[in-house]
């Protein structure tokens, strides 16, 4: 019996390229003079593209061993903090 292939998720790369395609086609669509319905849609399309991207950044399994107060404004020693606060 074979195992079942888990379907391909997206990678975070893909998601904020596709975002960022729509929201610049949103933009640029206000510049051309496509008409209203078209410059809507693409309103909606861009608002529901940043929302999709903002819950898939946020759901990303990312992981790191640095701490905030570890690594907290690590270019500059008067603004650093060692958690001891």
């Amino acid at each position: 019996m074979k195992d079942k292939a888990k379907p391909s998720r997206l990678t975070l790369g893909p998601v904020v390229a596709v975002a960022t395609a729509i929201v610049l086609i949103y933009q640029l669509s206000l510049l051309v003079g496509v008409p209203d319905g078209v410059i809507l849609g693409l309103a909606f399309s861009a608002m529901l593209a940043t929302v999709w991207m903002a819950i898939r950044i946020l759901k990303d399994p990312y992981t790191t061993d640095k701490t905030f107060d570890d690594y907290f404004y690590q270019d500059r020693e008067d603004l650093r903090r060692y958690g001891k606060e």
